[in-house]
C-alpha cells in the first residue's frame, strides 16, 4: 500500500515574512564559521610576514595592527550584514507583494517516490534523493537541489499537519547537514 500525504497552506503575510527574516538570520548563522576561518587565516598569514620582515617593530606593534584589523574587519562585516538586510527586506516585500496576486493556496503532496509543491506561481517535483530538510524550532526548511537550492519554509502555525509533514520527512527526506 502506498502511503502518501496532501497537505494544504493557505498563505499569511505575517507568518511569511517572519519565516523569511528568521531565514535570513539563519543563512548569516551558516556564514559565521567561514567568516572567523577567513580571519585567523589572514592573521595567520600576518603573522607569518611581519616574522620575515621584522626588523625595529616590537610585538606590541603587532598586536596592535592586529586589534585595529580585527575591529575593521568586525564593523565592515557588520556593515555588509546591515546592507545586505536591508536589500534582502525590499526584496522580501517585491516576494510578498507578488504572491498576493496568486492565489492563496500552496499545495503539497508526498508520497513514496516524490515531493511535489505547487503554488500558482510555481510547481516543483522532486524525488527524494534531492530533497532535505532542516528543523529550526517549530519551522521546517526543505530544500530541493535543482542545480540551485530551492527552500520552501513551512511553520507550525501554518497547517495543523505539521507533525505528519515532519513525519514524512523524516522517513523519505535527508537531514541536512548544517
Amino acid at each position: 500500500m502506498e502511503s502518501s500525504l496532501q497537505v494544504f497552506i493557505n498563505f499569511n503575510e505575517k507568518i511569511t515574512r517572519k519565516q523569511l527574516e528568521k531565514y535570513y538570520l539563519f543563512s548569516w548563522k551558516k556564514k559565521l564559521p567561514s567568516l572567523l576561518k577567513n580571519f585567523f587565516f589572514i592573521v595567520l598569514f600576518l603573522t607569518i610576514i611581519d616574522s620575515i620582515f621584522k626588523e625595529d617593530r616590537s610585538r606590541i606593534d603587532f598586536l596592535n595592527f592586529i586589534g585595529i584589523f580585527l575591529t575593521v574587519y568586525v564593523v565592515l562585516y557588520v556593515a555588509i550584514f546591515y546592507f545586505n538586510k536591508a536589500n534582502y527586506i525590499s526584496k522580501t516585500n517585491k516576494y510578498i507583494a507578488e504572491l498576493r496576486e496568486f492565489s492563496p493556496v500552496s499545495e503539497l503532496y508526498f508520497d513514496e517516490n516524490s515531493f511535489y509543491l505547487k503554488t500558482e506561481p510555481f510547481d516543483i517535483r522532486s524525488i527524494w534523493k534531492n530533497i532535505s530538510y532542516e528543523v529550526l524550532g517549530k519551522t521546517v526548511y526543505i530544500t530541493v537541489k535543482m542545480g540551485t537550492p530551492f527552500t520552501y519554509i513551512i511553520s507550525e502555525d501554518e497547517t495543523d499537519q505539521y507533525q505528519n509533514i515532519l513525519d514524512f520527512l523524516k522517513k523519505k527526506s535527508n537531514t541536512k547537514k548544517t
